[in-house]
């Protein structure tokens, strides 16, 4: 309820914030090869997370081909369009790989490190853009407030990586908590021993948000015609995909449209445009995982 509370906020800020007759301006623009051009290269997205899924999968001793990884990561994207939680695809997900030998708390683990080393993939492209473009991103206080709340987060994980070291804090934890969390996080901590997995999904993750988020939305911006400096525009996307990451609303409803005209504004794109871009993006994404439902239902059945 209370997302649901969160959501209408945020919608209400962009309904008010917005330029409607530069909205409509704007999506007349975009051309039927902008967003074909847009759908391959969101395949191609989708085709690299699922390759890093399947490697911290594989870690965990679950193969499949990666086809079939792309299948449960479109239909787990699917789930998580027409769902109010990104839950309940994680969750397909999980149970997909999880196979007649029931690894749930392996798969589950998977699936989890999938989020956070794409996460840490946006953060570390957030953190480098944003040095290169520090005179601008410092004088925006949305800018620089985003990105010591990424530099928190980065030493917040550290710390509680290393608190798990603590003997007194272990023995603590496995008293109070649920036998089938302290699986679930034994398989998860399970990754910190092994450098080169991590290492390497997280090399995949920046592949992914330069190929799959970046150059992705550039497509947009390009196809309606907004004018923003390469500079300014890798200085906020990250961000932005950092921002609407936030599990504060349902489906980043809301959330990720303020972000775009908050952060894109600030480098002179208007609120009409970035709502447009916002709104396209969305809307293409939800289209393309909508391939996912035979899938589903067969699934279901």
């Amino acid at each position: 309820m209370l997302k649901i509370i969160i959501s209408v906020f945020f919608v209400y800020l962009v309904f008010i914030k917005t330029s409607w007759p530069d909205f409509f301006f704007y999506v007349e623009k975009i051309k039927l090869w902008h967003v074909a051009l847009y759908i391959i290269f969101l395949i191609i997205g989708m085709v690299i997370c699922s390759y890093r899924w399947k490697i911290l999968a594989e870690f965990k001793g679950i193969k499949m081909p990666l086809w079939e990884y792309f299948k449960l990561y479109l239909t787990g994207t699917f789930i998580n369009n027409f769902m109010p939680s990104f839950i309940a695809g994680d969750a397909y997900k999980a149970y997909g790989i999880a196979g007649p030998e029931k690894k749930y708390a392996e798969a589950a683990s998977s699936v989890m490190m999938d989020r956070i080393t794409g996460l840490l993939g946006a953060m570390i492209l957030a953190l480098v853009f944003s040095l290169l473009n520090i005179k601008k991103v410092w004088s925006n206080h949305w800018l620089v407030l985003a990105n010591f709340g990424i530099i928190f987060s980065l030493f917040t994980d550290i710390i509680i990586a290393k608190l798990r070291n603590i003997s007194w804090l272990q023995k603590i934890v496995f008293r109070i908590m649920p036998q089938k969390i302290l699986d679930f996080l034994k398989e998860l901590y399970a990754y910190n021993n092994k450098t080169k997995i991590i290492t390497r999904a997280i090399i995949i993750s920046i592949w992914f948000s330069i190929i799959g988020l970046a150059f992705l939305n550039y497509i947009l911006f390009w196809g309606l015609g907004v004018n923003i400096g390469i500079l300014d525009y890798l200085s906020v996307i990250f961000i932005v995909s950092v921002i609407s990451a936030l599990p504060i609303t349902v489906n980043n409803i809301g959330l990720k449209e303020w972000a775009y005209i908050n952060l894109f504004g600030f480098f002179g794109v208007s609120s009409g445009a970035a709502v447009a871009a916002a709104i396209i993006s969305r809307f293409l994404q939800m289209l393309v995982s909508f391939a996912a439902l035979p899938i589903y239902l067969q699934k279901k059945k």
